[in-house]
């Protein structure tokens, strides 16, 4: 049930994985093996909010043809940070990441109002998004709504067509990372094969939803959702 409503906030708001990192976490795996486990698990729905969307990306080939290789690049790069860093360090750096992810889920909107109609927008928005993919291999929680967060800021097509491109990009970040995590990460398999068959049928639920509902209160439901599981973190490692 968890990866099904995963899916469904992935596709609509970007941000499914604010709700199933910390439920990982809670069920007893280790930072890293959560991590690792949660972003196998969710590619599938990524993979099946793209296919739902490929009406919304029409037009959009050279902005995909521009954005792809990026986020497959900064993928690679984050997983590669991710695998080579002591776990404990991740176990410090995950709760102001999802603080990050949280806080930036509220902002977009207003973020896209105040820099929409900017110069250097292009450049700016290849910066961002090899920063983002980065992330996106590195912890991938949250990484929808941030690729959303910058395709707002930057590009002026329609919400539809932006979150379409969102889906790809997050699910080349996702799923590249997830390809080497498979290989080489501890990932707990039946957590992941759990997520993934949930989140296929979420991703299409969530293509439906996307069209007849307002992100905004999902986007503040899953991101106070967020802002507590970053805090429980903390206090988790705080509190030993």
């Amino acid at each position: 049930m968890l990866g099904v409503v995963s899916g469904t906030v992935n596709v609509v708001a970007g941000a499914g994985s604010l709700l199933t990192y910390p439920m990982l976490v809670v069920l007893g795996l280790p930072p890293v093996m959560a991590n690792v486990t949660n972003d196998i698990g969710i590619a599938p729905g990524n993979l099946s909010g793209v296919m739902g969307l490929r009406g919304e990306l029409a037009g959009q080939r050279q902005l995909l043809y521009r954005l792809v290789p990026r986020a497959m690049v900064g993928s690679v790069v984050g997983a590669a940070a991710l695998l080579l860093a002591p776990g404990s360090a991740f176990a410090w750096v995950a709760p102001p990441l999802l603080l990050l992810a949280s806080g930036l889920t509220l902002a977009q909107p207003a973020l896209a109002r105040h820099t929409r109609g900017r110069g250097r927008r292009g450049r700016m928005l290849d910066l961002s998004v090899n920063a983002t993919s980065v992330y996106g291999g590195y912890f991938g929680t949250g990484i929808g709504l941030i690729f959303i967060a910058v395709l707002g800021l930057f590009r002026d097509e329609t919400p539809a067509q932006l979150n379409a491109v969102k889906t790809i990009l997050q699910f080349v970040s996702n799923g590249l990372a997830g390809v080497v995590f498979a290989l080489v990460a501890p990932v707990d398999w039946p957590a992941a094969a759990a997520l993934a068959c949930g989140s296929i049928v979420g991703g299409q639920v969530g293509v439906r939803v996307a069209r007849h509902i307002s992100a905004s209160m999902l986007r503040t439901i899953v991101a106070t959702i967020g802002i507590g599981a970053a805090a429980w973190l903390a206090s988790r490692q705080l509190l030993g």
